[in-house]
C-alpha cells in the first residue's frame, strides 16, 4: 500500500486530505510542521508528499531543495498545493524547485486522489529491459537510469520533466498535440487539462537553459523539439 505523508500546518486542511487519502485506500500520515516531517524520514521514507507551500519558517519551496538534495530522497514524489500563490508563475517556480505537480487549494478530491494514482503508478512503473541511449547534440538520456545530461553538466529533473522531454526527443522534428502529450506522458489521465502541458513545458525549458528554446511552441496545436541542425 503506497503511504503518503501531508505536510500542511494548518490542521483543518491536514485532517481533510488525510480524510480523503484514508478513504481512498492509500496509508497516510499528517506532519504539522518541517521539522516533523523531517525527524520523521529519518525512520520511514513515504512514497509521496502533499506539500503545502506556506509553512511556518520553511517555504515550500525551501523543502522541496532540500529533498532533491538527498540521495536518499531526490526522488520522492512531491505534490505541492497552496490555497494563496495560485497563479502560473508560482506553479513554474514550485516545478522549477523540483516538484513533481502543482495544484490550487481547495482541490476536488477525486482529482486529488486521481492525479497522485497517476503519479505513483510511474513511480512504480517497471524498469525498462533494454539500455537506451538518446543523443542529441549537447543533450542525452538515458530513460534506465533516469538521468540526463546536457554538455557534461547533469540535470535535476522531476519524474514528469523527465517523462516530458523523453517523449519529444524520441520523437523529434515531429509535432506533438497537447492531447498526445497528456496521452504520453500522464496515461491519458482525464483529469488533466491541457495547461497541465503548457505549465511542465515551460518549467523544463528553463532547466535546459538555451537547449530550452528548441522546444518550440506551435500555436493552438502543441510542441515540437526542432533538432535538424545538431552536430
Amino acid at each position: 500500500m503506497p503511504k503518503i505523508a501531508i505536510l500542511d500546518d494548518d490542521p483543518e486542511w491536514g485532517a481533510l486530505h488525510l480524510r480523503i487519502l484514508k478513504g481512498s485506500g492509500f496509508e497516510a500520515v499528517h506532519f504539522p510542521t518541517p521539522g516533523r516531517f523531517f525527524d520523521a524520514l529519518l525512520r520511514s521514507r513515504p512514497d509521496l508528499l502533499l506539500l503545502d507551500m506556506q509553512l511556518p519558517g520553511m517555504h515550500g519551496r525551501e523543502v522541496i531543495r532540500v529533498l532533491r538534495a538527498n540521495e536518499e530522497t531526490k526522488r520522492l514524489i512531491v505534490v505541492a498545493v497552496s490555497a494563496h500563490d495560485v497563479q502560473s508563475e508560482h506553479a513554474v517556480k514550485a516545478l522549477d524547485a523540483g516538484a513533481d505537480e502543482y495544484m490550487a487549494k481547495p482541490v476536488d478530491p477525486e482529482l486529488l486522489v486521481a492525479r497522485i494514482s497517476a503519479l505513483l503508478r510511474r513511480g512504480y512503473a517497471a524498469p525498462q529491459e533494454h539500455h537506451e541511449l538518446l543523443t542529441l547534440g549537447p543533450l542525452t538520456i538515458s530513460p534506465e537510469e533516469h538521468a540526463v545530461r546536457l554538455k557534461g553538466r547533469d540535470l535535476d529533473l522531476t519524474r514528469l520533466e523527465f517523462d516530458l522531454l523523453l517523449a519529444f526527443a524520441r520523437q523529434p522534428e515531429r509535432v506533438l498535440t497537447r492531447s498526445l502529450v497528456l496521452e504520453s506522458v500522464w496515461g491519458g489521465d482525464a483529469s488533466m487539462g491541457t495547461r497541465t502541458v503548457d505549465k511542465h513545458v515551460e518549467s523544463l525549458r528553463r532547466k535546459l537553459g538555451a537547449f530550452g528554446k528548441r522546444l518550440e511552441t506551435v500555436i493552438r496545436v502543441g510542441y515540437v523539439l526542432k533538432t535538424e541542425d545538431l552536430k
